[in-house]
């Protein structure tokens, strides 16, 4: 479910979540829920609030729970202004080394947040993602994302025939994961600007984005077991990406 009204307002809970949404945006903060264990460890968001009139709430945790229909709550919620992102051609646009990840269907919440937690980790330039809903604006993508969903944007979009022909004016190499065929992931150079295409878990890339991509990723492994959960392949290639750019 997506807690959002209007389109811009949302929740957040979760401590790093929660804390990192408040280093980066303070001004976005309207209101705020913390227990009684929680009041000391976010004093400075409260001191916020009480220095801006906003409105914050010392409530009981079973209290937490139903507000924020989670038990991971770590004693802090908060209600925010939905944070404005880049378009896409603003991302394509990014000058310097850059990666853009660009994930079909991935419409489970926690892989999503574990993806933005890692492309935060590695330095991402920004998400674009095709789901039914936005899933990024989701609080469980965002608690999961451990305050990675404030560094790294993450765009819903459905065409991705703009996409890639934008990144293709843009110089933007493109890449697709595959699970049978492809060059090494470890024997594979990567460019200055790179786009790279992943599969929802199960049925992977459509057929259709596949044929219009050159590029074919592999992870090596064992073959122990068919594939990798998409936030673990995307971890492991943001990894190797990172690590050519040392």
């Amino acid at each position: 479910m997506i807690h959002t009204k209007k389109n811009q307002e949302m929740k957040v809970y979760g401590r790093h979540a929660a804390l990192a949404l408040f280093k980066n945006r303070p001004e976005d903060v309207i209101r705020a829920y913390v227990t009684r264990d929680g009041v000391f460890e976010f004093r400075d968001l409260v001191r916020h609030c009480v220095d801006n009139k906003l409105a914050y709430h010392v409530v009981e945790r079973e209290e937490l729970d139903k507000l924020s229909k989670a038990t991971h709550h770590e004693d802090i919620l908060l209600v925010v202004r939905t944070k404005k992102l880049p378009t896409i051609k603003d991302l394509l646009s990014t000058q310097g080394r850059s990666l853009i990840l660009a994930l079909e269907e991935v419409e489970n919440p926690h892989n999503l947040g574990a993806i933005m937690r890692s492309a935060a980790h590695f330095g991402v330039t920004g998400i674009v993602y095709e789901a039914k809903v936005p899933v990024a604006l989701t609080s469980s993508a965002v608690r999961t994302a451990e305050g990675g969903a404030e560094v790294v944007p993450a765009i819903h979009h459905a065409n991705w025939n703009e996409v890639l022909e934008l990144a293709k004016m843009k110089g933007y190499k493109i890449f697709a994961t595959s699970s049978h065929d492809g060059e090494s992931l470890f024997k594979t150079s990567f460019p200055e600007k790179t786009l790279l295409f992943l599969g929802a878990e199960g049925q992977g890339l459509s057929d259709k984005l596949l044929k219009n991509i050159k590029g074919h990723l592999l992870i090596p492994g064992t073959g122990a077991v068919e594939s990798l959960n998409v936030s673990n392949a995307a971890t492991v290639i943001l990894s190797e990406w990172y690590r050519q750019g040392l």
